[in-house]
């Protein structure tokens, strides 16, 4: 397996700090001398960021106040 697929298939867990301790000094290794993979793992990390943040922030009230209506209506529609 190439250094670039074998840092692909472990970026998650390398991200997660799920790797054994040699698994981690080789994908480091790889992504200090790897632009591609660099790049790649930094947008990960910076979507798990995202995503992460994204969970904490509340929903507004016009968004709850949308999506109570749409239920009330698909609960008024007729089955077919």
């Amino acid at each position: 397996m190439s250094g670039c697929q074998n840092a692909v298939e472990y970026v998650y867990q390398y991200i997660d700090d799920e790797l054994t301790v040699t698994r981690r000094a080789r994908i480091r290794w790889h992504l200090r001398r790897c632009g591609n993979c660099i790049d790649a793992f930094t947008f990960e990390t910076q979507l798990k960021a995202r995503v992460s943040q994204a969970g904490r922030v509340a929903p507004s009230q016009e968004f709850l106040d949308t999506l109570r209506r749409l239920i009330e209506e698909e609960k008024a529609r007729p089955e077919a």
